[in-house]
C-alpha cells in the first residue's frame, strides 16, 4: 500500500493531503512519500502570495501512523541511518518554510506521523485525534526529530513519559500539555483554523516570517544574539514598503480618532 502526498494551491493557502491509494487504510510514510513531500515543499517555497500551509489527511480515522510496513521490512542496522537522515532532511525543510504550517489532525497520529505533525508550527486537533510515540515497543526510537521536538512542546518529563511507555493520549490531553494548540469537535477545529487564518491575514507576511525565523532559532541564541536578530529583522521590516504603509495608516487612523474625539471644557467651581 502506498501513501501519496497531494498538493493543492487555493488562493493564499497551500494544502498538503496525506492520501492512501487504498481508501480506508491509514496514511504511512516511505521514501516515495518523503520524496513527494520534499518536492511539494520546494514548490511551496517557490510560490508567490502564500500565507499558510495546511497539512491534513484524507482519512477521518488516521492522520498518519508512521512508517509503511514495507519500508520497515527493508530496515536493518545498515539501512536505518539513511532512513533517519532522509526523514530529518524533509521534515526540517517543511519546518523551515517562511510561513506558518498548521497540521490539522483527525484520528491516530503516531510515530513518524506525530513527528511530521510536530514539524509544523501548530497542531490543531479534532476530538477523535490520538497522539503517541510508540517506537520503543518495537525496540527503536523516535528518529525523525521527535526526541528534539516533543520535549520543546510538552517539557522533558512529559516527553520522557510518552517515549518510555508508548502511551497514546487523547486530543484533550494533547491540548492540555501543549502538544496541540486546540482540540474540539471537527466543526470547532475548522472554526479555530479559520479564525487563526483571519488573524494571520491581517498581519504582515514579512513580520510573521521574521518572527518565525527568530523563534525557531531561539534555543541556539543568547539573549544578546536574540537582540541583534531582532534589530536586524526590525531593520528589514521598516525598510519594506508594506510596513511603512501599515505604520502610516495606523498613525493616520489615530490622528483621525483624536481629531473627532469630543473635547471636554472645564466648568469651574
Amino acid at each position: 500500500m502506498q501513501t501519496h502526498i497531494l498538493l493543492k494551491f487555493d488562493g493564499d493557502l497551500a494544502t498538503l493531503t496525506l492520501t492512501p491509494d487504498e481508501p480506508g487504510k491509514p496514511p504511512t510514510l516511505d521514501y516515495t512519500a518523503l520524496d513527494e513531500l520534499a518536492g511539494h515543499v520546494a514548490a511551496i517555497r517557490a510560490a508567490d502570495g502564500l500565507r499558510a500551509v495546511i497539512l491534513r489527511s484524507a482519512s477521518e480515522k488516521y492522520f498518519c501512523v508512521g512508517a509503511n510496513i514495507n519500508a520497515l521490512k527493508t530496515l536493518d542496522a545498515e539501512t536505518i541511518v539513511p532512513w533517519v537522515e532522509r526523514g530529518h532532511a524533509v521534515f526540517n525543510d517543511l519546518a523551515a518554510l517562511p510561513l506558518p504550517v498548521i497540521a490539522c489532525v483527525e484520528g491516530f497520529c503516531l510515530g513518524g506521523g506525530l513527528e511530521l505533525a510536530m514539524a509544523c508550527d501548530l497542531i490543531v486537533a479534532s476530538n477523535t485525534a490520538r497522539f503517541g510515540q510508540p517506537e520503543a515497543a518495537l525496540g527503536v526510537i523516535a528518529g525523525w526529530g521527535g526526541t528534539w521536538r516533543l520535549l520543546r512542546r510538552v517539557g522533558v518529563t512529559r516527553a520522557k513519559e510518552l517515549f518510555f511507555t508508548g502511551k497514546v493520549i487523547a486530543a484533550d490531553e494533547a491540548a492540555t500539555i501543549g502538544l496541540a494548540s486546540f482540540a474540539g469537535e471537527l466543526a470547532e477545529m475548522e472554526a479555530y483554523l479559520a479564525a487563526f487564518l483571519e488573524g494571520l491575514r491581517r498581519c504582515s507576511p514579512l513580520a510573521v516570517a521574521q518572527m518565525k525565523a527568530i523563534v525557531d532559532r531561539s534555543d541556539a541564541l543568547t539573549r544578546d544574539e536574540a537582540g541583534r536578530a531582532e534589530a536586524e529583522a526590525s531593520h528589514e521590516c521598516m525598510a519594506s514598503s508594506d510596513t511603512r504603509a501599515r505604520v502610516a495608516e495606523y498613525l493616520e487612523s489615530r490622528r483621525r480618532r483624536v481629531s473627532l474625539a469630543p473635547t471636554t471644557k472645564g466648568t469651574g467651581s
